[in-house]
């Protein structure tokens, strides 16, 4: 006659109850192993995702995991769940430690186009200005409707209408020094693309731009002809961009090649897109910048009408 414990009824019931005793853990450990819908990618980068996931997942329910196992402490081996009379309840994998995506973020990473195959940087051409591209420049002003700074008074009255902005200075940008005070300035759609173009290359680089040159006024410019034979006219349709403060210069002397190559393979796209236009100076050794208006997304209509109501409530 077989007893109580050796019915395999029996037993089966008491396996149901152990398992129902961690299923808590178990249902936890479940929602971990889950598949996750991901959008279409490459094989290698939906990998890389769906790892990260799924290890963030099993690392917020380190608690749960079973206290027995009959792997040796290893990343890459499997945990097994044990009942009491030795039977293996539940096998699930073991994740591999991977950075969170703040770590991900927070790692630099260069453009991946600026090496080949074996790891060898490829340095775009350089981006060579031209007449045309000057010519370019001043329509792009004239019909954005900037007037030309004539002298220091009108460069205080664009600051004080807020149409010139200070250079977004900080641990991205640095101004050359000998850069007056009263010049640190630019449209805010420039100031506006400095900000996010230090950001990027301080991601990769750690280290910051330097802003050799933005506003001027046709007084500086014409004292500028007298010494510098390359510089713009201070009038006419081949005027200095400066004189508008849509333009700035980004000194090259103290880029790496690797940074000069990520700069023209950063700046060419917005070129292509036409919200800015570049010339790349040797004699002077910087990247001549002028950003258009188009850079700044445009202003929904609704936006629009809020603030002109903000407006008329302020005055009132």
């Amino acid at each position: 006659m077989r007893t109580a414990a050796a019915d395999p009824t029996v037993r089966r019931v008491r396996l149901w109850e152990q398992a129902q005793h961690n299923s808590g853990a178990q249902s936890l450990i479940a929602a971990a192993v889950r598949p996750v819908v991901r959008p279409p990618a490459t094989a290698s980068s939906s990998f890389r995702a769906g790892s990260r996931i799924e290890a963030r997942a099993q690392s917020a329910n380190d608690d749960a995991r079973p206290l027995q196992t009959n792997a040796p402490d290893d990343s890459s081996a499997p945990s097994t769940a044990i009942d009491g009379t030795g039977d293996l309840l539940r096998t699930t994998p073991e994740l591999p430690t991977i950075r969170s995506i703040e770590e991900e973020a927070a790692t630099p990473v260069l453009l991946p186009s600026l090496y080949d195959e074996r790891g060898r940087l490829m340095v775009p051409p350089p981006l060579y200005g031209s007449r045309e591209v000057l010519l370019r420049q001043n329509r792009m002003a004239d019909r954005d409707g900037l007037s030309r700074v004539q002298n220091d008074a009108g460069l205080l009255d664009l600051r004080r209408e807020k149409k010139l902005v200070p250079l977004p200075v900080d641990e991205t940008l640095r101004v050359d020094y000998r850069l007056p005070a009263n010049r640190r300035f630019s449209r805010p759609w420039t100031a506006q693309f400095l900000i996010v173009l230090a950001r990027d290359h301080y991601a990769s680089f750690h280290s910051p731009l330097q802003v050799d040159s933005a506003v001027r006024t046709v007084q500086f410019q014409q004292r500028l002809l007298r010494t510098n034979g390359n510089a713009a006219p201070a009038a006419g349709e081949t005027a200095s961009p400066h004189l508008t403060g849509q333009a700035v210069d980004i000194a090259k002397s103290s880029l790496s090649l690797a940074e000069i190559a990520w700069m023209r393979a950063y700046l060419e796209p917005l070129i292509q897109q036409g919200k800015i236009d570049v010339e790349e100076e040797f004699q002077q050794a910087c990247f001549h910048i002028s950003v258009y208006k188009n850079y700044l997304p445009p202003i929904s209509p609704h936006a629009t009408a809020a603030v002109r109501r903000i407006e008329i409530g302020s005055d009132n």
